[in-house]
């Protein structure tokens, strides 16, 4: 995007982007080659500026290769939250990938066991067999990661296709370096062989004979993990409690006699007890799969009495493959359902916000770097039906006692607080203490530096001022300079015309007439010089806000505010207004955006626009979290299938006896489904729980931030467990169509 603007308006807004109006952050140098400098000779430049460049300059200068170096690690740092994220969820896929991986591979194991028994029963050892089953590992480890590999780089060609055709083309590399993709293969393969070890170790292990009878790796018993695990939720829940109380107390005591405890950060128990309650229901999940059948399986049983009753008693057969695919959906849903209580608490806290908080009717918010232009509020408050118009003004610079605080200095007007937004106060009265001249500050400014009403602080700031002297003396200096040089140029003149050469003195005065002019021309703010003076004022604390969105924030009138800071470099932030007492709100909004059109990056919203404003953003945040996350339920699905399918391969010959009797095709696809569905459901109800849960914790622990209203999305929860059933009854489909390709007579022979 190129935009053409007037150098004074450039310079302007430079001012008012530096604290130093006379100094530059950055000049660019170029070299007198045509073509660009190589490392030596950037070098050789840098050098010779660098010994021209005098000490007061405070400069240094750099290669452009090391500067571009520079901005690339600057702009990575700034979005350097995009890579964990996205590793996060890599994680979360390779984690529920595993358990897929390893209910495969006992598929595999299960199917190949008499083989395996007759290669011991001929000498071959443990290890052998153990090597066996890795070699596979391996081989699919290998195939499927160059497969995962291939398709990711096709994802980001076509998502900088996309992007491309937006407008926004990707300048940088989109293919994958050689690293990258040796990162990728590594990882799969290792993923890959974790998730085959134990299958592999169970094939090596079993006796011979009791693998050619069918009879291998018995059921264990699945108490002992029952308790453990049940302990470990218990623990993580009393963590998430402790979690909830800590915040709850927000500095004001603690929830314990022990001060220890008391100023702990939330973080630990919050993350001791999400890992605490994540791994205990992957522990304890095999201990509570009848009980699961028994009570998911309870209405199919009763609506269809033959294929629910079997599909209730078939989920126990193997507790520990069923609640290993439960857990594969058990973490998707956990995330989801976390972030939907977030998201949902986040948008109703702005909704009660607005609703009960905010009295202005109009909010006006700017695109440009959040800078609404002075004369925008003036032209603002001249639109026929407006009352009061509110600016908030960023004052840059200020500190406190010597200290700069953790957050921002504004100012604004009383009316702030009686006629815009509604103060929530510990301690003061908000409004008198602005009237008054004295200092707002937020709750989280006052818990960090100790404050309280009626202390007093000194606020200073470094602001740059005209310096009288200095420019007087330099507009003389300029003013004696051009006076020398045009007596020197008269004199050219004369010396010119004596000679005899009339043309050339003639063009002499032409140059000293051209001189004369540009000099009466200059810009004369080329001729101010400035200063840096350092202002201080005494101010007294008036009022502590604990309102969340002026917690971090330090307040003064705009009086204060120009005593304090430099008018010139403050700029307003945001501004509300409210109507006339029965002007039409229509049609003042309506004049409202005819006269800020002008400025073209100024919005007007009305109350319901601010709302939803807010809303979109937050929902724009989740859109992208739950298609990462709709990749972990779709790994879930296959688990599902795997573990049918392994299922339909063990009861081949129960299958054909059921069929032999009568069973009708549509009776078994009903008995796989159930099955499909009952295990879908157990995965996603232990998911809702501890994501629920884990959503109501953290919205208590940032309530302090602006998550003031607990809203847990029902529908959006209920919308899950229905999907949950479909995923299910998807999942079985393959398996089902397996079980019914065998005919009757081969199912039910015996070897």
């Amino acid at each position: 995007i190129i935009i053409a603007i007037d150098p004074v308006t450039a310079k302007e807004q430079a001012n008012k982007q530096s604290d130093d109006p006379d100094k530059t952050a950055l000049i660019s140098v170029y070299g007198n080659k045509t073509m660009p400098l190589d490392d030596n000779a950037q070098q050789q430049l840098a050098d010779r500026i660098n010994k021209a460049l005098p000490r007061s300059a405070k400069a240094h200068a750099i290669t452009g290769d090391e500067y571009r170096d520079e901005s690339t690690k600057s702009t990575q740092d700034a979005l350097g939250f995009i890579q964990p994220l996205i590793l996060i969820f890599a994680v979360i896929a390779l984690f529920v990938g595993s358990f897929i991986i390893a209910n495969t591979f006992s598929m595999i194991v299960r199917e190949s066991m008499r083989g395996y028994a007759l290669l011991r029963s001929i000498g071959a050892s443990p290890l052998q067999v153990f090597s066996t089953v890795i070699v596979q590992a391996l081989l699919l480890g290998l195939v499927g990661s160059l497969a995962g590999i291939g398709l990711g780089w096709g994802m980001v060609k076509l998502i900088a296709s996309g992007l491309a055709n937006m407008g926004m083309p990707l300048t940088g590399a989109t293919n994958p370096t050689v690293s990258d993709m040796l990162v990728g293969l590594v990882v799969g393969i290792v993923v890959t062989l974790i998730g085959a070890a134990l299958p592999a170790r169970n094939a090596a292990l079993a006796p011979p004979i009791q693998a050619m009878n069918e009879t291998v790796n018995p059921e264990k018993p699945v108490l002992a993990r029952g308790i453990l695990g049940t302990v470990m939720v218990l623990l993580g829940f009393l963590s998430w409690g402790f979690t909830y109380a800590l915040a709850a107390a927000d500095g004001d005591g603690g929830p314990t006699p022990w001060k220890a405890l008391n100023s702990i950060a939330v973080g630990w128990p919050l993350g001791i007890g999400a890992a605490l309650a994540v791994i205990g229901v992957i522990v304890v999940g095999p201990a509570y799969v009848s009980t699961a059948g028994a009570v998911l399986g309870w209405l199919p049983s009763k609506v269809f009495t033959v294929t629910g009753r079997l599909a209730q008693r078939n989920i126990s057969r193997s507790k520990r493959r069923t609640s290993n695919t439960a857990v594969a959906l058990f973490v998707g849903v956990a995330i989801v359902s976390c972030l939907g209580v977030v998201a949902t608490s986040a948008k109703a806290s702005v909704n009660s916000l607005v609703d009960t908080g905010l009295k202005a009717d109009f909010a006006v918010s700017s695109a440009s770097a959040g800078q609404i232009p002075d004369q925008a509020i003036k032209d603002i408050k001249k639109v026929d039906g407006v009352n009061h118009v509110v600016s908030n003004r960023v004052v840059l610079g200020v500190k406190y006692d010597g200290k700069a605080i953790n957050g921002f200095t504004f100012a604004t007007q009383p009316e702030l607080f009686t006629k815009i937004f509604a103060a929530e106060t510990t301690e003061g009265d908000a409004a008198a203490a602005l009237k008054d001249g004295k200092l707002l500050v937020g709750k989280t400014i006052a818990d960090d530096r100790g404050w309280h009403v009626g202390q007093k602080v000194k606020a200073t700031a470094e602001n740059i001022v005209v310096d009288k002297e200095a420019t007087a003396k330099a507009q003389a200096d300029y003013q004696a300079k051009v006076q020398a040089h045009v007596q020197e140029l008269q004199s050219q003149a004369q010396q010119l015309a004596a000679s005899g050469d009339l043309a050339g003195a003639q063009a002499k005065a032409s140059e000293i007439e051209q001189y004369t002019n540009d000099a009466k021309n200059v810009d004369p703010k080329t001729l101010v010089k400035t200063k840096k003076v350092t202002t201080g004022k005494t101010l007294t604390i008036g009022a502590i806000v604990s309102n969340s969105v002026y917690r971090d924030f330090a307040i003064v009138n705009d009086d204060l505010a120009e005593q304090i800071g430099n008018k010139q470099t403050m700029f307003v932030m945001q501004a509300f207004v409210t109507d006339k007492r029965g002007a039409d709100t229509a049609q003042v909004k309506k004049a409202l955006k005819k006269t800020i059109k002008k400025y073209y990056t100024i919005v007007v919203f009305d109350r319901d626009e601010y709302k939803s404003t807010m809303s979109s953003m937050i929902d724009q945040m989740l859109m992208v979290l739950y298609a990462l996350l709709a990749l972990s339920i779709i790994i879930a699905i296959f688990g599902i299938v795997n573990t049918l399918a392994l299922s339909v391969s063990e009861r081949t010959k129960e299958i054909g006896l059921l069929r032999a009797i009568g069973t009708s095709r549509g009776q078994v696809r009903g008995m796989l489904g159930i099955e499909a569905a009952i295990i879908s459901v157990f995965g996603t109800v232990l998911g809702l729980i501890v994501g629920v849960a884990a959503g109501v914790v953290i919205r208590a622990v940032y309530a302090s931030e602006g998550l003031e209203t607990l809203a847990i999305p029902w529908l959006q929860l209920l919308v899950f467990l229905l999907l949950s059933i479909v995923v299910g009854l998807v999942s079985s489909i393959s398996p089902a169509s397996r079980a019914l390709k065998q005919p009757v007579l081969d199912a039910v022979a015996s070897e």
